[in-house]
């Protein structure tokens, strides 16, 4: 009975040390697949390869033999991390679902950049407003001295319905104004065709802004027959005075085509930081192991046919300010500016 159970007991532990070993092994063999499934996944659908001018099979070379049949998930998220840090692309996210590793974006990341020092709504609305209207989560509006007009957008993921009545609301109150500070130096992204919408309700008459390939074949070379995107009037009616349009390297994504649409406008005057630089629409993936990520899949160019990815749009007026400024001595400078030129 000893014998049996010592047996028994010899044979369950090397079951179980195998299943050990066996589960350990998997897991080490799933640091591989799963970093050669997202290279080709992005291999596969990526947009901007040949934009940015990156060999893939060379950042394979590079990252894979970083990886071994020992690896385990913190070795695969700092590879991983690197090897997409290689595409300097914002809209290229990997969100693992292990909390011990953090949301990555690119090295690019608005989040980490200058523009959060920027401007303050705050500043704005206390300082410089002769009277203001949250309009809506995305949309302020007031006046400014001298005749001008305010108008703060933060974000197109609303309906169009929503756009249409709020921006009808905006410009009916500022209609008498000389001209308008359109302050875009928050704004997250959204739809583009919402941006599209908003900058026709600015727009005397229709123009190319953008022309979109999106990716679909194999080969890094494979499209869609190009889009054409134009600007033109929207609404039932159109704030035609001049702008002082505001952009930081926070103004992002959607917000970048509808600087693209707004800087077709001839009474448009960009001025602040050149735009982020992400373009193109992204789709959302998944790995084997269950991590989440996103990759661009478009070519974005615009009117003339240069593609702007990772460099952004570049302001008229170039004007970098400082947290002190802003935060402490509060002063917006680049709305300062915008005054200045609209006088």
């Amino acid at each position: 009975m000893k014998q049996y159970f010592l047996l028994s007991f010899l044979l369950g532990a090397l079951f179980f040390q195998s299943c050990s070993f066996l589960a350990e092994d998997q897991a080490n063999a799933n640091a591989i697949a799963n970093f050669d499934a997202l290279w080709k996944d992005f291999d596969q659908h990526y947009g901007t390869f040949q934009v940015r001018n990156l060999n893939w099979d060379s950042v394979y070379q590079v990252y894979r033999p970083k990886l071994s049949t020992v690896s385990g998930d913190p070795e695969l998220y700092a590879v991983l991390c690197q090897m997409l840090n290689t595409l300097d692309d914002n809209h290229v996210v990997l969100e693992p679902t292990d909390h011990r590793f953090a949301r990555h974006t690119s090295e690019a990341d608005p989040i980490r950049s200058l523009s959060q020092d920027q401007m303050s709504l705050a500043v704005i609305r206390d300082k410089y407003l002769l009277d203001y209207t949250d309009a809506a989560p995305e949309i302020k509006f007031g006046r400014l001295p001298h005749q001008l007009g305010y108008l703060y957008i933060d974000g197109f993921n609303a309906s169009l319905a929503h756009y249409t009545f709020e921006l009808d609301r905006a410009l009916k109150a500022l209609a008498d104004t000389k001209g308008l500070v359109l302050d875009i130096r928050n704004h997250s992204g959204g739809w583009d065709n919402i941006g599209q919408y908003v900058a026709g309700r600015f727009a005397q008459k229709p123009a190319l802004y953008m022309v979109v390939k999106k990716r679909n074949g194999p080969r890094h070379d494979q499209f869609t027959a190009p889009q054409e995107w134009w600007v033109q009037p929207t609404g039932n009616f159109q704030y035609t005075q001049p702008i002082a349009l505001l952009t930081t390297d926070f103004t992002f994504s959607a917000a970048e085509t509808f600087t693209m649409a707004m800087k077709r406008l001839p009474q448009v005057t960009q001025i602040g930081l050149p735009t982020s630089g992400s373009f193109s629409d992204r789709i959302v993936r998944e790995l084997p192991n269950g991590w989440r990520y996103s990759l661009s899949i478009g070519d974005y160019r615009d009117h003339t046919g240069k593609n702007w990815e990772s460099k952004g749009l570049p302001p008229d007026i170039h004007l970098l300010t400082t947290r002190k400024k802003v935060f402490e001595e509060k002063v917006d400078v680049v709305l300062e500016k915008a005054m200045e030129v609209l006088q």
